[in-house]
């Protein structure tokens, strides 16, 4: 499927993601431990079908709507951070 408008990837992502939660409700993606691999391991499963990178830090600055996210060259040490805390 051919994606053309900003509206059109919402509409997709949004679908892609539901069925992906969907069948993780259904223990399709098992998580075993709550660490920064299993997070990327989880993000590359809900959104595969729609983004190559998914799994992956990106390397590119992202805003949808007013929120803004992290900015790239924080992701790394802010996901180090985040996961030895918890």
């Amino acid at each position: 499927m051919e994606i053309n408008s900003h509206k059109e990837l919402e509409r997709a992502e949004a679908l892609a993601f539901s069925l992906r939660a969907i069948a993780l409700e259904q223990n399709d993606f098992i998580f075993e431990s709550f660490s920064l691999k299993k997070f990327q391991e989880l993000h590359h499963y809900l959104f595969q079908d729609i983004y190559p990178f998914a799994g992956d830090f990106r390397d590119v600055q992202l805003m949808k709507g007013a929120t803004r996210f992290c900015q790239v060259q924080f992701l790394n040490s802010y996901a180090s951070d985040l996961f030895m805390e918890l």
